[in-house]
């Protein structure tokens, strides 16, 4: 593992809030609220009880539960019963919810190009590289905590 460098973590952890930030005005286009992508993002791999989506966001039961009402009545997810459990339930994506996902996808993506047509061509390929990277590690922490099956496993 590389040293510590406060300054340089900062700049990555600034940075990170201000892709953020980025991500929700492009994301606003189209119509979706950067809580709602993440919603999609969460439901993408899984259908996924409402409690482990309101863990994975780290919000209350009834604010998951405030956002899937608004995105089931877009008809981008669904609920069901699950069938080992029909106390839990379970939300889904639907067609258009996976369409609108590749939609917020595309939308945040040309916005990241476009900042990164500032920097020269290997450097702008060194963050996506990282970017790649740093996807990939929070997918296995979804995996440990969750059980799912993270990507190329």
């Amino acid at each position: 593992m590389p040293a510590v460098n406060p300054r340089r973590d900062a700049d990555a952890v600034r940075a990170a809030a201000r892709l953020a930030k980025v991500a929700g005005t492009a994301l606003a286009e189209g119509d979706l609220s950067l809580a709602q992508y993440r919603v999609l993002v969460f439901l993408d791999r899984a259908d996924r009880p409402a409690t482990q989506v309101a863990a994975l966001l780290d919000v209350t039961p009834p604010t998951v539960t405030s956002l899937v009402d608004h995105l089931e009545a877009r008809g981008l997810v669904e609920r069901k019963a699950d069938a080992d459990d029909r106390r839990r339930v379970m939300c889904s994506l639907t067609a258009a919810g996976r369409r609108a996902l590749q939609h917020g996808d595309a939308l945040v993506g040309a916005r990241l190009g476009r900042l990164l047509d500032r920097l020269p061509d290997e450097e702008a390929e060194n963050v996506r590289v990282g970017l790649e990277s740093l996807n990939r590690a929070m997918e296995l922490a979804l995996a440990d905590r969750f059980g799912d099956t993270a990507p190329g496993t």
